[in-house]
């Protein structure tokens, strides 16, 4: 395929002008969404009430096995 002289500036500002395009459809994102639940007032409110109720909680105590010892006699 032969481009001719005038038409090579044209087709060098279109190929720059994709690469500028494509390069800022990309910017601004980062990551995943985050949900509008996990925004605003309501969500730290949310936090807090669930911290408040994880320290108000007594801890559970820990569970004491009897010792294994062999029942019955033979």
């Amino acid at each position: 395929m032969m481009v001719s002289h005038s038409a090579r500036p044209a087709l060098l500002r279109i190929l720059v002008s994709a690469m500028l395009v494509s390069f800022a459809a990309g910017c601004g994102v980062m990551g995943a969404p985050i949900a509008p639940e996990d925004i605003g007032i309501e969500a730290k409110i949310r936090a807090q009430r669930q911290a408040e109720e994880q320290r108000t909680t007594p801890e559970e105590s820990e569970v004491v096995l009897p010792p294994l010892r062999p029942v019955g006699n033979q």
